[in-house]
């Protein structure tokens, strides 16, 4: 079989878990993804919402060690509450390494290790069986087998990466959480046109969609963008696929699948593949 890049989404929604019926087309799992080259058996992992837990019970049946690297944006719950129900951290013969951009003056180890406190849950980081390094990730691009990732800072409450891997020939841009700003100011502008070069030509972006217009005008400062801004910007980029995910808690199916054939009705021209991340959904790049 031709060798490819997969990516299948554990957890597309924002801000809090919902499990609710109306909730279960798109998933009422928080951001999780996994990118699957299939020439490699190396596990690469980007968040770890709720659907991390999913992963990792589905990994249990391995019979081999398992080895990976997991990228985290942030360190906000919604994207670290499944990192201590993942299954393969408990077992010695695994091994992980974990990788999170700086928060002003505290590395990766010392936010899990908060996160993890006995004041919060009841097992700490150090009860953890696999073999795992934390590692702070400074803005520098990193070479991996196959591989390499780098990212820019996105417009987050905190400091929040998006992350840009890059295999031989595919590029996918990862940004869950980024709020897009809705002023004409000289720093919005030159962010903007920042962002636009990031993410120019890429094979696949997964973006922050949280809110609409009207509700963005609203929420500005939060930390998350509205469907609109995000297809006027992205528009004749080059961009090969584009899922909008981080979908707000309260956005039902029947709203967003009421907005998705809105999108790609009126948004083809000037984009490619367009639609809104489900959980569940796999995207397959031929190399």
């Amino acid at each position: 079989m031709a060798d490819t890049i997969k990516i299948k989404f554990w957890g597309v929604r924002g801000s809090t878990p919902c499990a609710n019926s109306e909730n279960m087309e798109f998933g009422g799992n928080t951001t999780c993804i996994q990118i699957i080259d299939s020439r490699s058996e190396e596990l690469l992992i980007a968040d770890c919402g709720t659907g991390f837990r999913n992963l990792g019970n589905q990994l249990t049946d391995h019979e081999h060690d398992l080895r990976g690297r997991i990228f985290i944006t942030h360190p906000h719950w919604d994207h670290l509450q499944g990192f201590p129900f993942f299954k393969p951290f408990y077992e010695e013969k695994n091994m992980f390494r974990v990788y999170l951009p700086p928060q002003e003056n505290v590395g990766c180890k010392e936010i899990l290790q908060g996160h993890m406190s006995n004041t919060f849950f009841p097992v700490t980081i150090d009860m953890l069986n696999a073999d795992m390094d934390c590692e702070t990730f400074l803005p520098e691009k990193i070479n991996f087998e196959g591989y390499s990732v780098n990212y820019m800072w996105a417009k987050h409450t905190i400091p929040t990466a998006m992350f840009k891997f890059k295999f031989e020939g595919k590029t996918i841009v990862f940004a869950p959480d980024n709020e897009l700003p809705l002023d004409d100011s000289e720093e919005s502008l030159k962010y903007i046109k920042e962002f636009q070069e990031f993410v120019r030509g890429v094979d696949v972006l997964i973006h922050d969609a949280q809110f609409n217009r009207k509700q963005h005008l609203q929420r500005q400062g939060w930390g998350h963008s509205c469907w609109e801004s995000l297809m006027e910007l992205t528009k004749d980029l080059g961009i090969g696929i584009l899922r909008l995910t981080h979908h707000d808690p309260d956005s039902t199916d029947a709203h967003l699948s009421e907005l998705e054939s809105f999108i790609q009705s009126e948004f083809s021209a000037g984009h490619g593949d367009i639609g809104l991340a489900k959980e569940g959904q796999e995207i397959t790049l031929p190399l």
